[in-house]
């Protein structure tokens, strides 16, 4: 997700709840779902296609639907006509992803020069209310032309092991280099997202910053840390060997990074480099993020220019390249902490020490496997049952 261009993944949110009750012989009831024909027109807003094509309509669109009580996913492209029809979809609440990648040549009639990673897409987060009976068409409108970000939270672990009591200290955050270049970590960011919407405090509609309370930051000078073309980078809240303290975790004592607090009785890795403490609460003896809900980004910036606010630390969106939400209840969007222009979904669904994990789908591209990043982990991420730590459950190293 391109933040220091931001972009955001369209979310719909389609409300469409119906239902049937039957008898059956017996007079049991049976409920059975209504189906709804989903039918929608899509067009660009940034004049691009009508550059390219002549026309605002925009086709080869990838849309993407996900149901939040059943999990059922459809994925479908628009035709010719930008229009993309779903018969007899199962009445429920729907996220909605839609995306289209630009090719080289397309670039190059847009700006005289042959780009890779660029995406149109819509840029906010919408309700719209589709009944079992309608058969209206919906405009959706891609107003954003934006390019992607070649580094991206691959992974997300923090839940606990299992057996193993209370134990957390295995958490981490890996980063993906989806480039075809080398980039260099230095003092790029990593910071969480301070809210708690169960006592009203909820940021998520600040229109310039996410709110936080943990700011660290990669060591180095300039070149000092690089990340290879589809290289994972780990950054351990403790870079050791967890199994010795709970057999059903992971060992994480050559992973890249570790968050070594040097103002608490914390462990350290001598072989280990530390990120850096730039922001930690006193009374926190660790780099700690929630075990079942949380938001994580990756941040380019200069940290003197992180401003303070109250108790806390606001970052720009402007100057996010990634984030993504985890929560415990993947229907409880009234406790949403990420902005939509970040992250218009959220991963999770896990509870409390049970050794999954958080990974994002791998897609193939042009040859060659880069990580799905629509901007929504609803639909960008998968749960899996034990951690991969430096490499991908499905495509590895």
């Amino acid at each position: 997700m391109k933040k220091i261009k931001l972009f955001a993944v369209l979310g719909l949110i389609i409300i469409c709840v119906s239902c049937n009750n039957i008898l059956d012989i017996q007079d049991k009831p049976i409920a059975t779902e209504k189906s709804v024909d989903f039918k929608v027109l899509l067009k660009d807003k940034t004049g691009s296609m009508m550059k390219i094509y002549g026309d605002d309509v925009v086709s080869n669109v990838e849309v993407i639907l996900k149901s939040i009580s059943l999990g059922t996913k459809y994925v479908v492209m628009s035709d010719e006509n930008g229009v993309v029809t779903l018969p007899d979809v199962i009445s429920d609440i729907y996220l909605v992803s839609a995306i289209r990648y630009m090719t080289e040549d397309e670039m190059e009639i847009l700006t005289g020069e042959r780009r890779d990673f660029y995406k149109l897409m819509n840029s906010g987060l919408g309700v719209v209310d589709l009944s079992a009976d309608s058969k209206d068409t919906a405009e959706v409108y891609l107003d954003n032309l934006l390019l992607e970000s070649p580094l991206v939270i691959s992974e997300i672990y923090a839940c606990g092991p299992p057996g193993s009591g209370l134990y957390f200290h295995d958490k981490y955050v890996e980063i993906f280099n989806q480039s075809d270049s080398t980039i260099y970590l230095d003092g790029l960011i990593i910071a969480d997202v301070w809210s708690n919407p169960s006592i009203g405090i909820n940021f998520i509609d600040d229109p310039e910053y996410i709110h936080t309370k943990r700011v660290w930051k990669f060591p180095g000078n300039g070149k000092d840390n690089p990340i290879e073309p589809q290289q994972f980078v780990v950054c351990a809240e403790d870079a050791i060997d967890h199994r010795v303290n709970a057999p059903n975790s992971i060992n994480l004592s050559s992973v890249s990074f570790e968050f070594y607090k040097d103002d608490a009785p914390d462990i350290d890795n001598p072989n280990v480099p530390n990120m850096i403490k730039i922001h930690s609460p006193s009374t926190e003896v660790d780099w700690l993020i929630g075990g079942r809900r949380g938001a994580l980004v990756i941040v380019q910036m200069d940290e003197d220019s992180i401003k303070t606010y109250d108790n806390h630390f606001l970052i720009p969106y402007k100057n996010i390249l990634d984030g993504a939400e985890y929560v415990a209840d993947l229907t409880d969007y009234d406790y949403k902490i990420m902005n939509p222009r970040i992250d218009a979904g959220f991963t999770g669904g896990i509870s409390f020490y049970t050794g999954k994990s958080m990974e994002r789908i791998p897609v193939l591209r042009n040859g060659k496997y880069i990580l799905k990043d629509d901007d929504n982990s609803s639909l960008d991420f998968k749960v899996i049952d034990h951690p991969t730590p430096e490499f991908h459950y499905e495509i590895g190293n």
